[in-house]
């Protein structure tokens, strides 16, 4: 269970890192997941818990950490020597395996209604870590409105993180990561999209040994009928709300998504929301962010600020 909600998005075959599917793979990794589970290095999630509840929390919990490193020091028992399967079934095979499955062949989302395949890009052999760009045209006739964005990457093995924005405004969209594949909009919100809209999307590569071509493939779901979706058919777009230090909002705002920029070396970042009242809430804390990872931090439940609410980042 914790493999499969936890790691093996990027410990697979053909994945990222070393592979973590079977009991096999993963005993022979025991003290490498050991080591990086007490440095918090693994899974990569820099938000410090109880500030904000996040979709995509992809953190390890104090009592997973701790049944991970009791494993590891106990050499890896195997339940008691049994192999073990893959269902409470009596009558399945003795020698059936259980695998953990990173379910990344298939649209968590359901079949996306416009695919757009990138432009292949190619990865060269022994480079360092880059960000590479592709302008995608949607080829909209008319307007659309977006809810939903979904991503699959053509070579997992390099792929390390996508973020889309609108061409013409710059306007964030999503951000795709290993551990989750898609951004689905809060109800009642949808991005509009006019006519002849192209969508940019930055592509972080890690740095292989040989050289590939990736060709990933970026799915659209549309509203398709607005006015059975929300009782009011007037969708109201997300807009960004860039801050760089602070900015006082001029009208009560819904916050759903944090998307911080990092820099290499930044050690802690926080974003706060000042009330008109005085009082202070703390939106997102960040200890040693990793630039190598670039990580939306999606609300589970958007967060109403007041207007004249004052958002400042240390």
């Amino acid at each position: 269970r914790i493999l499969n909600q936890r790691c093996v998005m990027c410990h697979m075959d053909k994945g990222l890192a070393f592979p973590l599917e079977t009991y096999e793979q993963t005993w022979l990794q025991g003290r490498a997941m050991r080591a990086s589970v007490l440095r918090r290095h693994m899974p990569p999630w820099s938000a410090v818990a109880g500030y904000g509840d996040f979709i995509n929390d992809n953190h390890l919990t104090l009592r997973e950490s701790q049944f991970l490193v009791s494993w590891v020091e106990g050499l890896g028992p195997r339940n008691g020597g049994k192999v073990f399967l893959n269902v409470v079934d009596p009558k399945a095979p003795a020698t059936r395996e259980i695998r953990a499955t990173p379910h990344t062949d298939h649209w968590q989302l359901g079949q996306p209604d416009l695919l757009r395949p990138l432009q292949p890009i190619e990865v060269e052999a022994k480079g360092a870590d880059t960000t590479k760009r592709v302008v995608v045209d949607l080829g909209l006739t008319s307007t659309r409105q977006v809810r939903a964005l979904e991503f699959m990457p053509g070579d997992r093995r390099v792929v390390r993180a996508a973020t889309f924005s609108l061409e013409s405004t710059g306007q964030w969209l999503g951000s795709w990561t290993p551990w989750h594949s898609y951004v689905n909009l809060p109800e009642g919100v949808a991005y509009r999209l006019p006519a002849r809209s192209r969508i940019v999307v930055d592509l972080h590569y890690r740095g292989t040994s040989e050289r590939t071509n990736d060709r990933s493939t970026l799915g659209l779901f549309f509203v398709s009928n607005p006015e059975s979706r929300i009782p009011n058919p007037e969708i109201k777009p997300a807009t960004d709300l860039v801050v760089e230090n602070r900015v006082r909002l001029s009208s009560e705002t819904r916050v759903w998504a944090i998307q911080p920029e990092i820099s290499p070396g930044l050690s802690t970042l926080e974003v706060s929301a000042r009330r008109p009242d005085g009082g202070t809430d703390v939106l997102l804390a960040l200890t040693d962010p990793s630039s190598e990872w670039p990580t939306p931090y999606l609300l589970k439940v958007p967060r109403v600020l007041a207007r004249r609410t004052e958002i400042f980042v240390v």
